[in-house]
């Protein structure tokens, strides 16, 4: 599967070199003029309405907004309320954590090695009989149980966290439990449904009297309708989240996520303020956690494998724990995670050495990304007193990336099959394109039914017969509609293009941060009539498919 590359937080253990000496004094604002100006040119380049950022040096949180919340004219403050996405990872860990301790004294106390399984039986339920039996709660916090992410499997509006749960044992693992970092949203949702499950109690109850209220986190919530009931008294203003348009050159609203099963793996909404007292807690190890609970949290439980940042020569290396990366950043020690979700993106970390730690939420997930990418590494260098020449151009690295991630999502073919007889000298279809048409399902991953429509797409042809149709659908709804381009390659084999957003665009409209492209093959049965449908939806799985049933 082709996926252009999202924008990482990347953290380089190649730039080495403890005990910088900081630029400006430890109770200085990081609000630079400097600094607001780049924030000022990032949100305008990478077409990010606002951001907010907030702080955390020692017992001082400085914090600022920027730019617009709601258009035309709703401006950004540190009070304004975003959805936090992933960064959601790190209480649902804490809450673990909690219960841990809670039963600590027990004569069946929970550990952070207790099998899932034992915990949630009837819904727990891997491919794998071994795998099912002795994946910990400790695995699933830290990514580590063989499952892939499956995004495509579960993120419906109208799927429940116990659905998503029971969708695990319909999905392909891709390793051994322990023996890889695959990242699992699925995981998350898993831990939600059991400690739900475990506590007769909503997360949100649990987070909101245990950490959020003990904290004084007045303004984090766990669903959409909490934080517009905040809004409504005027306590306060959660932004609206945008994507923006290549083509047209302007912003588009994105409707608010409302989906249960989003839950203990990204559901938050929350601002840069409450964040700050959240990163103060975690860098000072105060309670409402314990020690232990503390150390366990923040410890690395497995590596992720090294990757080189293009153009420049660079290897990134980061481990994680448990809700939280670790890396190493010129010398100092960073625990950190980011969260998109719809419209949102969000980055926080701290450096517990320092003591100092910062928060930056944004209201457009593409372009949100990026930009506080640029900021946190300004941020961070400020701090360090890196030297200009040592800091890395991230602007001109992503525009690099982006740029040959465009250039496969303009001919898909070539890139997906460069071995197969293609275009002129392609293998037709076994049967007319109509026959492809209907209804498919799979017990694990959304139903969805293939229709023809008009090929309006320049990067799609059709090698076929057939120059002016091509296999749609838009049953798939995540964040926003997700619509399925299929276009023929040669012989039962086709490129499928995957679209968020399928109404506002456009022939032509390329968007390598949402866009992804990957294959699609057809298998015919005895009767020489469709039976399957094979789609290329998990990269970890490599030229392996989603197998799909032809039903009508």
């Amino acid at each position: 599967m082709l996926l252009p590359k999202r924008a990482f937080f990347f953290s380089l253990s190649a730039l080495s070199g403890a005990d910088q000496i900081p630029l400006t004094a430890p109770d200085a604002s990081p609000f630079t003029p400097d600094f607001d100006k780049l924030v000022t040119d990032t949100l305008d380049y990478w077409h990010t309405p606002g951001i907010s950022a907030a702080v955390v040096a020692g017992d001082k949180t400085f914090s600022k907004g920027y730019g617009i919340a709601t258009f035309p004219d709703e401006k950004v403050t540190p009070s304004t309320l975003f959805y936090t996405g992933s960064t959601t990872k790190s209480f649902t860990a804490a809450a673990v954590s909690l219960l841990i301790d809670d039963t600590a004294n027990s004569s069946n106390p929970l550990t952070w090695q207790t099998p899932l399984s034992s915990l949630i039986r009837e819904d727990f339920v891997l491919p794998d009989e071994w795998a099912t039996s002795h994946v910990t709660l400790e695995d699933a916090l830290s990514h580590r149980t063989g499952m892939p992410d499956h995004d495509l499997s579960w993120g419906t509006l109208n799927t429940t966290v116990r659905d998503a749960v029971r969708k695990l044992r319909h999905l392909r693992m891709t390793a051994e439990p322990r023996t890889k970092w695959q990242y699992c949203n699925l995981m998350y949702i898993t831990i939600t449904h059991f400690i739900e499950t475990y506590t007769s109690n909503w997360l949100s109850n649990i987070l909101r009297d245990r950490i959020w209220e003990p904290l004084g986190m007045k303004d984090t919530f766990f669903s959409l309708s909490d934080s517009k009931a905040a809004t409504y008294t005027g306590n306060a203003t959660l932004a609206r989240g945008y994507v923006w348009l290549n083509r047209t050159q302007e912003y588009r609203s994105v409707s608010y996520m409302d989906s249960d099963a989003v839950s203990g793996a990204g559901a938050i909404i929350s601002n840069v303020l409450d964040y700050a007292k959240w990163l103060r807690c975690m860098m000072t190890m105060a309670a409402p956690l314990s020690q232990a609970a503390h150390n366990s949290l923040r410890f690395p439980r497995i590596n992720i494998p090294a990757f080189g940042i293009q153009n420049t020569g660079l290897r990134v290396v980061h481990g994680y724990a448990l809700g939280w990366f670790i890396s190493n950043y010129r010398g100092e020690v960073m625990l950190w995670h980011t969260g998109s979700l719809g419209g949102f993106a969000t980055m926080m970390a701290y450096l517990p050495r320092r003591n100092w730690g910062f928060t930056i939420m944004a209201n457009d997930m593409e372009g949100g990304k990026i930009t506080h990418q640029i900021l946190s590494y300004q941020l961070l260098d400020d701090l360090l007193g890196t030297p200009q020449s040592e800091r890395l151009s991230w602007s001109a690295t992503i525009d690099w990336d982006l740029r040959n991630a465009t250039e496969v999502l303009r001919d898909p073919t070539k890139h997906l099959y460069a071995d197969a007889p293609l275009g002129d000298n392609a293998i037709p279809l076994t049967l007319s394109l109509s026959h492809y048409t209907g209804r498919y399902t799979h017990l694990g991953y959304p139903n969805f039914t293939l229709i023809t429509k008009t090929n309006l797409d320049p990067s799609l042809h059709m090698a076929g017969a057939n120059h002016k149709e091509i296999l749609h659908t838009d049953s798939y709804m995540l964040s926003g509609p997700v619509s399925i381009d299929f276009t023929h390659a040669s012989g039962e084999y086709f490129v499928i293009y995957i679209r968020i957003l399928e109404e506002t665009r456009q022939p032509g409209d390329y968007e390598p941060m949402r866009d992804m492209v990957s294959k699609a093959e057809f298998r015919l049965g005895e009767n020489g009539a469709v039976k399957e449908l094979g789609l290329g939806l998990q990269p970890e799985m490599g030229d392996d498919k989603i197998w799909f049933t032809k039903v009508e």
